[in-house]
């Protein structure tokens, strides 16, 4: 067992996915290929995702993605494959990721986050 399992670390990381979505005419036609993407992330990755920007846009969406894993070696390769699982369908053109991973300690005194108590 490593240290960071022993303390309880959770490592989480989180990802803004900027997309061009050619060819789409409809917000129709644009949902439904959203869906088929949001379920390959999440049966592939594990992930959460939501369509979180430019939801009145035909060919333009913003995912957000959400993941916790046990290291940090767990988020990255995850984050590192969001790219390669949309663009599968040639429907889809991955604009810009910005990614964030970062950890929680179970230490309160290390970092205690506001609305966070223990018991």
């Amino acid at each position: 067992m490593s240290d960071d399992d022993a303390r309880g670390r959770v490592h989480y990381g989180i990802a803004r996915v900027d997309l061009y979505l050619p060819g789409i005419d409809s917000l129709k036609g644009k949902r439904a290929l959203l869906r088929r993407a949001q379920a390959a992330l999440n049966d592939q990755l594990g992930v959460s995702v939501a369509e979180v920007g430019a939801q009145d846009r035909w060919q333009r969406a913003v995912l957000g993605v959400a993941l916790a894993a046990s290291t940090a070696t767990g988020v990255d390769r995850v984050l590192d494959r969001l790219t390669a699982i949309l663009e599968r369908d040639p429907r889809v053109e991955v604009l810009a990721v910005t990614d964030l991973a970062d950890h929680l300690d179970a230490d309160a005194g290390e970092q205690q986050l506001p609305g966070t108590f223990e018991r």
